[in-house]
This record gives C-alpha cells, structure tokens and sequence, in this order.
C-alpha cells in the first residue's frame, strides 16, 4: 500500500532566494572611470571587442564626454580596424578643449595627424572617372583656442587635381554646411554667420602640385540668454562639404562620417548656405 503523501508543511525546505541586487548596482559601477576602462581592457584583451564596446557605449551615456572613456573607445575601434569611427571618438576628445581633455588632448592630436579627420565619399560618377577634375584630400579642423567669447574653428581643405585635366578655378564650386550640437544632445545646421573663405597661396590654378587649399572659418559668437533661449546651446559640431565642377558632383566630405546623409534627399539642402568662394588669380 502506497505511503500518503507528506502534507505540504512537511515539504523538503527549498534553498533561501539570493539576496536581489540592487537595481542601481550596475549603474554605480559604469560611472567609476577607472572600473569600466580597466574592465574594458581586460575584456579586449580576451578579443571580445563588442564586449568592450558594449561596457563603453554604456558607461559613456551615463557619465558623457569623459577623455578617459571616449579614448578606450577610440582604441578599441582601431584595434578592429575601424579607423573612421576610432578617429571621430579622437576628434570628439579633441573638440573638448586641452583643459577639459587634459594629457588626451595631445594623445588625440597624434592620433588624428596619423590619419584623416575626415570622411570622404567619393560619388559615382555617371561617365565614370572621365567626368571627375577634383577631389578633396583630408580635411583638418584646428579650434583658435586665442577666441574666448564663442567658439572658432578652421576647417583647411585641401582641393587636389583629378588626373591630368586642365583645370578652370571660375567652373569649380564648394558647397560648405557647418553644424551645432544644441543643449548637448541634438544637431542642427549652424546658426553662425556665413564662414570666411581664404585660399592658401595663389595664383590658384592646380598647376604644379596639383592641389590648393581653402581655409574655412566657422565663428560662433557667445549667444546672448535671449538667443539661448530661442535657439538653445550651441557649440560646435561638424562639417559637411560638396565639392561641384562644371556644375556636376565631384566629392563630399563630412565630420563626423553620418553628416554625409545631411541633403541626400532632394530638396533637403537649404538655399543660401554657400558663400561666396574668395576671388581667384585673374
């Protein structure tokens, strides 16, 4: 005859639940700089560079624009060769200033001058390379650290000769979009005045060398509480050029990389942007 079954009091007493982690537990570790770069490390060195990544992303939404942060990401990206993505994390420890960015400062400024700070997409031309008399060559953003009041940059591009074309300076045209971080968070075009344009040398004919370089300058003056608050914080962003001869597309160039979408669809890019380029020799 079969036993009866215990009643449920006398049942084998199940093991005690682990103590719950606190829900801000993780969180508290992530903002401790030296925990996630040391943590970050450690899990490259095993080849797990998503896993890194991962921790970094993390961290870098909760404590924002730390230099100690942003470079381990920059690393990491170049160990996977991802060279475009590890210079914008140099660029953005760059556009911090030396102050903020401390010794990061001069790591980034090595590192972007090994490489290109910008991101060039070269279009496909319909008739093929028989139809492209320029292109750009990598672009360089310097901060004039001497403005106090707002911010200024320059942006020098250098504009080469594609192939052996003779080049007329009157038919080329640069199409120049600067771009504002607002309150932080959100980009916008830039509410600056229009950039003043200089070339480097002249005559400006693509003779020689084959390539001349325009200077670019954004300037942001401080914004008034009033301009604040229409237009909320400004500070520098980025850039995004288009380069035309003749009329048609020869190159673009952007940074970051994802302002190379700004204007991708018809009717995007808004009148009036284009300043007059500075007169070339006559």
């Amino acid at each position: 005859m079969a036993s009866p079954s215990p009643p449920a009091s006398a049942a084998a007493p199940t093991a005690p639940a682990p103590p719950p982690v606190k829900p801000d537990a993780t969180t508290e570790l992530l903002r401790d700089v030296n925990y996630v770069v040391t943590s970050a490390k450690e899990i490259r060195g095993m080849s797990d560079m998503q896993g890194a990544l991962e921790l970094l992303r993390r961290a870098d939404e909760l404590t924002p624009d730390h230099p100690a942060i942003i470079a381990e990401m920059a690393q990491t990206y170049e160990q996977m060769g991802i060279t475009a993505k590890a210079m914008d994390n140099w660029r953005r420890i760059q556009l911090l200033g030396e102050t903020k960015a401390g010794s990061y400062f001069e790591l980034a400024a090595r590192r972007l001058g090994s490489g290109s700070a910008a991101v060039t997409a070269p279009p496909a031309m319909p008739g093929g390379d028989s139809e492209k008399f320029l292109r750009l060559g990598a672009c360089q953003v310097k901060r004039d650290f001497s403005v106090n009041a707002g911010e200024r940059y320059v942006v020098r591009v250098p504009i080469a000769r594609a192939g052996n074309h003779p080049v007329n300076g009157q038919e080329m045209n640069l199409e120049v979009f600067f771009f504002d971080r607002v309150n932080g968070t959100k980009v916008a075009q830039t509410i600056a005045p229009e950039p003043v344009e200089t070339w480097q040398s002249a005559p400006v004919d693509w003779s020689g060398t084959g390539e001349e370089t325009l200077d670019v300058v954004y300037h942001l003056p401080a914004l008034s509480a009033a301009e604040i608050q229409q237009h909320g914080r400004r500070s520098y962003y980025g850039y995004m050029l288009r380069l035309y001869y003749n009329n048609k597309l020869q190159d673009v160039a952007a940074e970051p990389r994802d302002l190379l979408e700004f204007g991708s669809a018809p009717g995007t890019a808004p009148a009036g942007v284009n300043p007059l380029l500075p007169p070339m020799s006559r």
